[in-house]
């Protein structure tokens, strides 16, 4: 069984079949590692008729008596020679006109050449030997320097991006069209192929075009903004590591057709504080109050950030609109650290007081009505806020080193 299994591997049979296999997952390299190339993505879902007339060749060339000698060593190593020769000319010649990165203009200058020696080859043989035999055997040897030069590149393109440790760079883009296809390698379309269309990042007026992977085929839709996620890659070749929904400017342009529209506004204020964009969280946030007055839980949020990122004029704002609706503890203990933060002690005082007054059991407003009492240096009073803090919480370290400090004449 073991030499019938290494018998059909070096078999034509077994050949056809690896390289059938190394077509169809390469597939996979470029849904992985998409370097942008309109020319390449497009051609891409006749892999599966090259496939097919490949195998059609394959058949058809075993069924042919064998091919009669070729020429000497010596006639093989001149036509070597104008092969190299040729190769070397072309890719020079590539070099100089293909713009990017120099391998890609190498690439090109290769299959130019061989492109054309092989057009030479089999043009002269034919008019020597002008048999259909010939020219099949030909085609079938065209038809696998094609597929040689597809694995050649997806082997570039696997080597750019597996070894690719390049930061990634996001670019905003838009899908301008998407095209869904299947791949058949001659035995059904069992292999789905989609690709799209984006607005180019790099020329004004242009699109870039890119395979879609699976997971990213059903959410993609024509008009969707997205980013793109760029790195420079191991060998200079850009390539694109994913295409994800742009969701704040989708956003956006849902509130452009429907302004009041509620979960995009409320997503919208989130992404954009989990972006650390205040002003844009702000203005959107007095749009929101404006419209939903009675959702409290946003502009509690919304404020509890924003002092955290030192904008106590801000949060200010949003707490004052919540206590003239709702003066509960909550709004009025924080509305008070607000105003302490920001220097108004006697006003956050006066709020403090009135948060007390309605928890006298909760210790967070003793605790900033302490610290604005010890701004003003109003000993006695920040002390009693301080011990009445410590009747709430006596395990609190912090607030007894503060009394002891106050008592003792420090601050």
């Amino acid at each position: 069984m073991i030499r019938a299994a290494i018998g059909f591997m070096w078999s034509a049979w077994g050949g056809h079949a690896a390289l059938v296999a190394a077509v169809l997952m390469s597939l996979q390299v470029h849904a992985t590692y998409r370097v942008p190339a309109a020319a390449f993505v497009t051609l891409l879902p006749w892999l599966g008729v090259v496939i097919a007339v490949t195998t059609i060749l394959m058949l058809t060339v075993n069924l042919l008596p064998a091919a009669p000698r070729g020429p000497g060593l010596r006639g093989r190593v001149e036509r070597r020679i104008v092969w190299v020769a040729g190769l070397m000319v072309a890719t020079a010649a590539a070099a100089v006109f293909v713009t990017g990165p120099a391998l890609t203009a190498a690439l090109a200058g290769i299959a130019l050449a061989a492109l054309i020696l092989a057009a030479v080859a089999v043009a002269g043989r034919l008019l020597a030997e002008g048999t259909l035999v010939f020219a099949v055997r030909w085609l079938y040897r065209v038809a696998l320097a094609g597929i040689a030069v597809f694995l050649l590149w997806t082997a570039v393109v696997l080597v750019n991006g597996a070894l690719d440790r390049s930061p990634a760079v996001p670019q905003a883009s838009e899908i301008l069209g998407v095209v869904t296809a299947a791949i058949d390698p001659g035995f059904g379309k069992l292999i789905p192929h989609a690709h799209v269309d984006l607005r180019s990042w790099r020329t004004d007026g242009g699109f870039e075009r890119v395979v879609l992977p699976a997971h990213e085929r059903q959410r993609t839709w024509v008009g969707e903004p997205v980013i793109v996620t760029m790195h420079r890659g191991f060998l200079d070749i850009p390539w694109v590591a994913a295409v994800d929904l742009d969701e704040a400017r989708h956003l956006r342009q849902i509130l452009a057709a429907s302004p009041s529209a509620f979960h995009a506004m409320n997503r919208l204020i989130h992404i954009y504080i989990e972006r650390r964009q205040w002003d844009e969280a702000m203005e959107l946030t007095r749009r929101y109050v404006a419209l939903y007055p009675g959702d409290v839980d946003v502009v509690e949020y919304v404020a509890g950030y924003l002092g955290t990122a030192g904008r106590y004029g801000d949060q200010i704002e949003l707490i004052e609109g919540l206590v003239a609706r709702n003066p509960d503890y909550k709004s009025l203990s924080m509305l008070g650290f607000a105003l302490e933060k920001n220097e108004d002690h006697q006003r956050a005082i006066e709020v403090l007081q009135r948060a007390v007054a309605l928890r006298p059991d909760v210790f967070l407003a003793l605790h900033y009505l302490g610290e604005a009492y010890q701004a003003l240096d109003r000993r006695e009073e920040a002390i009693a806020a301080y011990e009445a803090e410590l009747r709430i919480r006596p395990q609190s370290l912090e607030v007894q080193r503060r009394v002891r400090a106050l008592r003792n004449g420090g601050s």
